[in-house]
């Protein structure tokens, strides 16, 4: 979400990393200076609000004056968290587990926002989407078996479930999308892989044809 120079990269391309692991970090020592000034400061507001407080007690200062204080002293709780918040984003973390890709920064680069740092892809499970004309609507459920095969391993057959129907039509086409899942424990399909998928139907007929994503 925002840019910065690399300086520190955790993984290795091709790697299998956690949920929350560490990818890559950008470089925060200014913010992190910034955030120690303004964390300086908070403390000496927090004083002096402390303060306002005892000697309106006291009926020594104002309303207005206690107000004012607390208002510095929540205006630099802001200001640290703002800060907080900048440094939280230059650190970035695996969204998900899964296996990276190949890196697309180097150590010292820098990296305008919204570049592809790594491509991260969750093998287990896999989704299956393929088009279906409507005469076949009206035989599709959620949960009948499917069966997956690619020319990537052209004596394997790998076994699914439907488990999601487009609730519309494609207007061109007048086709529905399903999507079947497969638990790809094995990890050998791969996002992007085009694949031929049969619908077990309840008259035991087999449609479609599908391309396997992540």
């Amino acid at each position: 979400e925002v840019p910065g120079t690399v300086s520190e990269i955790a993984f290795d391309s091709g790697a299998v990393v956690n949920e929350g692991d560490l990818l890559v970090k950008f470089d925060t020592s200014s913010e992190e200076a910034q955030l120690r000034a303004i964390e300086a400061q908070v403390e000496l507001w927090r004083l002096n609000f402390a303060r306002a407080q005892q000697l309106y007690t006291n009926n020594a200062v104002s309303k207005s004056e206690l107000d004012t204080a607390e208002a510095s002293l929540k205006q630099g709780l802001a200001n640290a968290d703002v800060i907080r918040a900048t440094i939280a984003k230059k650190i970035i973390r695996a969204p998900f587990t899964g296996r990276t890709g190949i890196r697309q920064v180097n150590l010292g680069e820098y990296v305008e926002k919204a570049r592809p740092i790594v491509s991260l892809q969750s093998l287990t499970p896999v989704y299956a989407e393929t088009m279906l004309p409507q005469q076949v609507i009206g035989s599709l459920a959620t949960g009948l078996k499917i069966q997956l095969t690619t020319d990537a391993f052209p004596d394997q057959v790998f076994g699914g479930t439907l488990t999601a129907i487009n609730p519309d039509f494609d207007s061109s086409s007048r086709s529905v999308r399903v999507q079947a899942t497969l638990p790809n424990t094995e990890q050998l399909l791969r996002p992007g892989m085009f694949a031929r998928i049969e619908i077990l139907l309840p008259a035991e007929q087999k449609i479609g044809r599908a391309s396997c994503r992540e």
